[in-house]
């Protein structure tokens, strides 16, 4: 499959045309009238009749990911002699200030294949005012930009959306699907973001080295908190590749209406087992987002310490202080900097002592994988994915497509690169009273998540094993092993 990938990456520049005839769903009246449809962009074999030389912008927004920077190999691999890309410094916060640099293709031999965003920078700046839009609108006029690159993930793309609509006609907005924790979807034109599948890995590799560690000493238990602010797939695609002995999902909390002490409970019974079984050791692993679905978690996270102080009091623990957790400026908490992790391990803690476990019967060790997982070095998939968005999103550029993000339908049996219209993945958040992407959750009917609910009870008693399973050579949610090889 990676090998079509290239190969589309590969071929020839081809042209976008949208049409009515391939309309989506959308919330009408959001955005002005040139623009409110949803037609989505189909790819023909045509060259683009974009004629004369083209001044081109690009800005990474949000968190780093791997692939980033081969976005850019893959628009500097095909640009036109006459056309330019402007790389803007530092993010969006970059962007209103004018910081920028050329960007040429002699920049490809340092940064092709190199993992995280620092090549320009990042940060996590909302440009959502009429004065920023202006401002943003005068700094691309002054370089004569005409089409610009918002590499992103749903908050980066909601920007990218309005500010299309604030730039018609003077500049096209193109959005470039970002971000590791697999939530910036649309099926089946859009299933997976770049990134997602290096983080995985990444993880992946971390966890099974405590699996490996745990049942070479016999006297551990990690307890592994991985990212995964709102949505669960990186845990799951991590569980299904390890097999931790325990795992669970923020979707599966709030499908199955469990507790705090609920999760507490289901941990410690499968250590419980384990320890009868004199297997005293294991992983545990769970998603930082159960901050947002568990109530004394949301509580606490929200400066509210009574909910979770109940708990400590019926497992006789000692009550806790408060634990400022920061938000952007979208809105968004930062639940990495919550230590979850540690406070859970506290809590099965406790129930263990309750149910007379002694303390030095099981010994355990709190973790946290995160940040790194954006910095590594993108897998073969991921760097080639990467290389066709970026061509892709070239493409529609010179096709003169706007408010539209990269996408590439795998369902078929072959690859087939997409312009997504971005006003077909709008809804309404209610609690931010303003319209946004839609985060994609874990879906409880997909084969995925019925596999993981089928294999996790098995998991409680199985250990790694020699010879070492074979990592995912493609993201397992993508469907792909249940297909013909492309």
């Amino acid at each position: 499959m990676i090998d079509s990938i290239i190969n589309a990456f590969e071929s020839p520049l081809g042209s976008f045309k949208s049409e009515s005839t391939d309309s989506l769903d959308y919330l009408k009246g959001i955005v002005r009238k040139e623009m409110d449809h949803a037609y989505l962009c189909q790819r023909h074999l045509d060259m683009p009749k974009s004629e004369g030389s083209l001044t081109m912008g690009i800005v990474f927004s949000g968190g780093p990911a791997p692939g980033g920077h081969d976005v850019i190999c893959g628009i500097l691999a095909h640009l036109r002699p006459q056309d330019q890309l402007i790389g803007f410094r530092n993010g969006p916060g970059g962007l209103l200030s004018g910081q920028h640099q050329l960007i040429s293709s002699n920049d490809m031999d340092h940064i092709e294949g190199l993992g995280g965003f620092d090549f320009l920078g990042t940060d996590r700046t909302k440009i959502s005012t009429t004065d920023q839009f202006d401002q943003v609108g005068s700094i691309l006029k002054a370089l004569n930009i005409t089409t610009l690159f918002i590499v992103g993930g749903d908050d980066s793309n909601t920007n990218a959306l309005f500010l299309a609509d604030a730039l018609f006609g003077q500049c096209n907005v193109i959005g470039v699907p970002k971000t590791i924790d697999g939530d910036l979807q649309f099926l089946p034109q859009l299933p997976i973001s770049f990134g997602f599948h290096t983080a995985t890995q990444h993880y992946s590799q971390l966890v099974e080295q405590l699996a490996i560690d745990s049942k070479a000493t016999r006297k551990y238990w990690h307890i592994v908190k991985l990212m995964g602010r709102s949505a669960s797939h990186v845990t799951l695609e991590v569980a299904l590749q390890v097999k931790p002995h325990a795992c669970i999902l923020s979707e599966e909390i709030v499908a199955n209406g469990q507790s705090l002490m609920d999760v507490i409970r289901y941990f410690s019974n499968v250590i419980i087992q384990r320890y009868q079984e004199k297997q005293p050791y294991g992983v545990i692993v769970f998603p930082e987002g159960i901050a947002d679905v568990i109530p004394e978690f949301r509580d606490y996270a929200q400066g509210r310490v009574d909910s979770m102080n109940k708990v400590l009091a019926a497992l006789d623990m000692n009550p806790i202080q408060l634990t400022e957790v920061y938000e952007d400026e979208h809105g968004n908490k930062n639940l990495s900097t919550f230590n979850t992790e540690k406070l859970m391990m506290d809590l099965i803690q406790g129930y263990l002592s309750q149910k007379g476990v002694k303390s030095d019967a099981i010994k355990m060790v709190s973790h946290f994988f995160g940040y790194t997982g954006r910095a590594e070095n993108p897998t073969s998939f991921d760097s080639a994915y990467s290389l066709l968005l970026g061509k892709t999103a070239y493409e529609l550029g010179l096709s003169n497509e706007t408010g539209v993000v990269v996408g590439c339908d795998f369902s078929n049996g072959y690859i087939q690169p997409v312009g997504v219209p971005l006003t077909a993945m709008l809804t309404f958040d209610s609690d931010r009273s303003r319209h946004v992407i839609k985060k994609q959750l874990v879906s409880i009917s997909s084969s995925s998540y019925q596999q993981y609910q089928l294999a996790k009870q098995q998991w409680v008693q199985q250990d790694v094993q020699i010879p070492r399973h074979q990592s995912f050579e493609y993201p397992h949610c993508l469907g792909i092993h249940q297909m013909e090889d492309l």
